[in-house]
């Protein structure tokens, strides 16, 4: 009776210990995404794009699109369960031809069911702040 409760019980642990650790993996947000967004402003207006994400370690880097501006954006991204953030901006040029990076916009996604992500932004020194959604291309 002794072996079967502690076999019982190490199953038990060992389950406990599998399961939490396989709920932990997050699904890698790499790929393509249609973005589409608008600020929240009088006179602005509805913006559409694309996004790539790219997984580099631990971090995400980000390289947005917006097809109205013809203006790309890139930064980095981090995840945090189901939540990404990311700052973007734009790349100068800084002394002795080094780029700097000018990060202006805070985005921060929910990550959705369908492996869209709805967020809203905030840019940096302005206030100026809307809502914009990724959605994985086909």
């Amino acid at each position: 009776m002794r072996n079967t409760w502690g076999c019982a019980a190490a199953a038990a642990l060992l389950i406990g210990l599998i399961l939490p650790a396989q709920a932990a993996e997050q699904k890698d947000l790499s790929g393509e995404y249609l973005m589409s967004g608008k600020g929240v402003g009088e006179n602005d207006l509805a913006y559409v794009g694309t996004c790539t994400l790219k997984a580099v370690e631990t971090l995400y880097e980000v390289s947005c699109f917006n097809s109205d501006t013809k203006h790309t954006y890139v930064g980095k991204g981090i995840r945090l369960g189901d939540q990404l953030s990311t700052v973007i901006g734009d790349m100068l040029r800084g002394d002795h031809a080094a780029p700097v990076y000018a990060g202006e916009y805070l985005v921060v996604y929910q990550l959705s069911p369908d492996n869209g992500m709805k967020g809203r932004w905030v840019h940096m020194t302005s206030g100026a702040h809307g809502e914009e959604t990724l959605t994985p291309k086909k």
